[in-house]
């Protein structure tokens, strides 16, 4: 019994393309045209009108080739501007219209001189695409459409597929008006309004189906697609303000994106959590909301900034959920902010650095950089950190923290690693740092006693503190206290580190959710991974018990399942095991990996 065929009606501009072709052809013709972008604008409005149904096409398009003053030879330099501006999710769907290359026609507008070379690279003959051609004057001038082509006129689509007489399933994906009036006049079974590039509300208000991407549709239709599953079905939360400079890339990546503020009630978050997969939030949010939060849905967590809620963390991991941050994405901020602090607490008290001794406690990215912009000014570095970390510049390290703060008149703290939230220097430390030193914090709010600081302050025996302080709270109380000698910020943050934190945690959120990497979490075993290939990758999570690699292995070999490769880290709760493996395989198999007794997690890419 054979099956009936299923035919894709796919439209070139904006749907098969990110942009629409008669624009882009503008931009070049017109490139020395003093009202270029009036003319453009002029257009792309023309478009408008016709993509939503307000315009007769045939009227629009005359009025658009009119303002082109385009020429034959604009086209191929507008073809290699298209070539690169294929839609995101048909690019990496080359497979599927390689699979169903005679199922497949373009049905466009636009025209044939410039939509053939684009689309002939995915497997689509010439003779399944139908668009308009253009007309030329001697000078080879456009100067109009074929007008015998019916899809130059009202209700060309509808009368082009009258003709091709499909026999089977059809699908329609389009963007705009005329897309959907095949669907109307009964010609289609399925229209999709596709919003990957722009999105009509005219349009989408009459389609069977959105699809915000070429994934959507191929899901719904169980076929197979370059994803494991819709990007556009993979929501992301970001609760708290800071958190919204993310939205841009995230949402181009076709993710769901919702915002809350860090003000929300405990019930919105709920309900926005409950139907998360991706929740990226700021340090200022209330961690008991997230604690007592229902997060069955979510699959990784980003924090924008440091983070020391180790408990939530450690709570999160037991779930499978890794958690990431962005620890290094402030690092040119928080030095500019220390040099910042030492010079203008010396200059309150008339000294220079040229000779000064600082002693800088904890040597990572911060740390190190601090150090070498400090010797270029004339002072003197030495650093305590418990690894033995490789040195940079001239800075001398110092086995021993007593040994550190009686050899420095300057006290850097940057150090983040702090235990059970337990000062870095206590009252002992810091009662025995040199007379007439300046001590600055840049790591959290508890890692110095603040009542001893205070009463050496007061004696003057402590020349000057800084600290940039994550708690408003502790901002305050410092606030009040009557020394002159105190520079305080209340998490101080430029431009750049906020661009610098939604590239890294975006990075580091796509590589989870992309290959399951790893790399850069806060309470998982780390694993870099490389990109699939030709295979799927088998991700298992699971408390750390002796025997579950070999439980996976034989449930693998029992099916007779390939390994392509294989890679495993555990800590001291969780393993993380990534099986990469050929593409056919039982679903049973999949069933009994899920169900070994220790599993956490367990998620299938390909």
């Amino acid at each position: 019994m054979s099956s009936v065929k299923t035919f894709f009606i796919i439209d070139f501009d904006s749907t098969f393309t990110q942009v629409e072709a008669m624009e882009e052809l503008a931009i070049i013709s017109l490139k020395n045209d003093p009202e270029k972008e009036l003319l453009i604008e002029k257009i792309k409005q023309l478009t408008d009108l016709a993509m939503e149904g307000k315009m007769p096409f045939g009227k629009s398009l005359k009025a658009r080739i009119t303002l082109l003053s385009a020429k034959k030879y604009h086209l191929n330099m507008l073809v290699n501007r298209l070539r690169k501006r294929v839609s995101t999710s048909f690019a990496r769907n080359k497979q599927f219209f390689k699979d169903y290359k005679g199922q497949i026609y373009i049905i466009s507008g636009g025209f044939k001189e410039f939509i053939i070379p684009v689309v002939k690279s995915y497997y689509i003959d010439e003779s399944r695409v139908f668009a308009n051609t253009f007309v030329y004057d001697k000078k080879n001038n456009i100067i109009g459409a074929d007008e015998t082509n019916p899809l130059s006129e009202e209700l060309g689509k509808v009368k082009l597929l009258k003709q091709l007489k499909l026999q089977g399933n059809v699908i329609v994906i389009g963007d705009g008006y005329t897309d959907y009036q095949i669907y109307e006049a009964g010609l289609a079974n399925q229209f999709f309004a596709f919003t990957e590039n722009v999105l009509r509300e005219s349009v989408v208000n009459r389609a069977t189906l959105i699809a915000p991407s070429l994934d959507e549709i191929l899901y719904t239709q169980r076929l197979p697609m370059a994803l494991s599953y819709p990007k556009s079905r993979i929501k992301v939360l970001l609760y708290g303000e800071p958190t919204f400079l993310a939205e841009k890339t995230l949402k181009r990546e076709g993710y769901q994106i919702s915002k809350i503020s860090v003000k929300a009630s405990a019930k919105l978050l709920n309900q926005h959590l409950q139907e998360s997969n991706i929740l990226v939030f700021s340090p200022e949010v209330k961690i008991d909301l997230l604690e007592n939060a229902k997060t069955t849905k979510l699959l990784t967590a980003a924090v924008w900034g440091e983070w020391d809620q180790t408990e939530l963390a450690a709570k999160w991991m037991q779930k499978g959920i890794p958690v990431f941050s962005s620890r290094i994405a402030h690092t040119r901020s928080i030095v500019e902010l220390a040099l910042l602090m030492i010079l203008e607490l010396n200059r309150n008290r008339a000294e220079e650095l040229v000779g000064k001794k600082m002693g800088i406690i904890g040597y990572g990215h911060i740390g190190s950089m601090l150090s070498v912009l400090a010797a270029h000014l004339g002072v003197d570095v030495f650093y305590y950190d418990e690894d033995d970390l490789h040195t940079t510049g001239n800075a001398k390290r110092i086995k021993y923290l007593p040994d550190l703060i009686k050899k420095v008149n300057m006290v850097v703290i940057t150090d983040s690693n702090c235990i059970d939230k337990r000062p870095v220097l206590g009252v002992k430390e810091i009662k025995s740092l040199t007379a007439g030193s300046i001590l600055i914090n840049l790591s959290y709010d508890y890692s110095v006693d603040l009542k001893t600081v205070k009463q050496l302050l007061d004696s003057k025996k402590l020349a000057g503190f800084g600290m940039d302080c994550l708690k408003p709270e502790t901002y305050n109380l410092i606030c009040n206290w009557p020394s002159s000698m105190i520079y305080l910020q209340n998490r101080l943050a430029t431009h750049q580190t906020q661009q610098n934190i939604s590239d890294i945690l975006s990075e580091k959120l796509l590589s989870f959710i992309n290959s399951g990497s790893t790399r850069g979490s806060n309470n998982f075993p780390e694993l870099s991974l490389p990109a699939l290939q030709q295979s799927n990758r088998l991700i298992h999570v699971h408390f750390n018990k002796a025997g579950v690699l070999a439980q996976i292995n034989n449930i693998l070999a029992n099916y007779k399942i390939n390994i392509i490769g294989q890679y495993l880290k555990t800590n001291e709760h969780v393993g993380y095991v990534i099986t990469d493996v050929s593409k056919e395989y039982p679903k049973r198999a999949i069933e009994d990996l899920k169900s070994i007794k220790e599993t956490i997690r367990f998620r299938v890419l390909y």
